[in-house]
């Protein structure tokens, strides 16, 4: 019999509880969940109808079960100011003083996957070649309005997950506003599709991006690192 453990994340709080299931089958949920399938194989939902969560994505469960090799169940809690709560619990002001808000909690490591570049980023042309990638997740904060800054340097593929509120992903052709080209709407338990970089040489170049809280909202960090 699978003795089935949800473990906690070091930043599982009063905020939004934050745990990781590994290998689970029919695992129940009972209140409103955001389920992020971090792994390359389908992960599957539902109540007497499965359907499939396609890797790297995810929903916002009501009820029903999950089955899937590895995930994250982030559950937001009514706390009613989020970023009174989220300093008093001491999340990290990320700009400090003089800054827009942006409040990160602490950052936990769930494990290791296995990855094919080829596949994840949708580059045809690359040799089809899985590696171990450690996953590592946070949450972020910021109220309504921030433009939470624009950069295109990350060592690692990185997806976004919406947990409260609505947010976005945007591009852009320089790091000026005014030269914005995309502009992905994220609503609970949406992320973004496909991650913002290419694999160019073996390294990972990203596009001018940012982050934009349309209301105050949470939202999730994934970041696969190669190992």
């Amino acid at each position: 019999m699978n003795v089935i453990t949800a473990e906690k994340l070091n930043f599982d709080s009063e905020l939004a509880s934050a745990v990781v299931l590994r290998e689970v089958v029919e695992f129940p949920i009972t209140e409103r969940t955001v389920v992020v399938n971090l792994a390359q194989t389908d992960a599957f939902t539902g109540t007497a109808q499965l359907g499939p969560l396609p890797p790297l994505s995810s929903t916002n469960l009501v009820s029903g079960t999950v089955t899937g090799e590895l995930l994250l169940a982030i559950t937001a809690h009514d706390v009613g100011d989020q970023e009174q709560q989220a300093r008093a619990i001491g999340w990290q002001d990320f700009y400090g003083d003089g800054g827009p808000v942006l409040l990160k909690s602490p950052q936990d490591t769930i494990g290791t996957v296995t990855l094919d570049r080829r596949t994840v980023l949708h580059q045809p042309a690359l040799d089809p070649q899985p590696e171990a990638f450690v996953v590592k997740a946070n949450l972020w904060f910021s109220p309504a309005g921030t433009d939470c800054g624009i950069h295109n340097v990350h060592p690692f593929i990185e997806v976004h997950t919406q947990i409260t509120g609505t947010g976005r992903m945007q591009k852009f052709d320089d790091k000026r506003h005014d030269t914005i080209y995309e502009d992905q709407q994220l609503s609970p338990g949406t992320t973004n599709p496909i991650p913002f970089c290419i694999d160019l040489d073996g390294e990972f170049t990203y596009p001018w991006h940012q982050y934009r809280a349309d209301s105050d909202c949470i939202w999730l960090a994934l970041e696969y690192h190669a190992s």
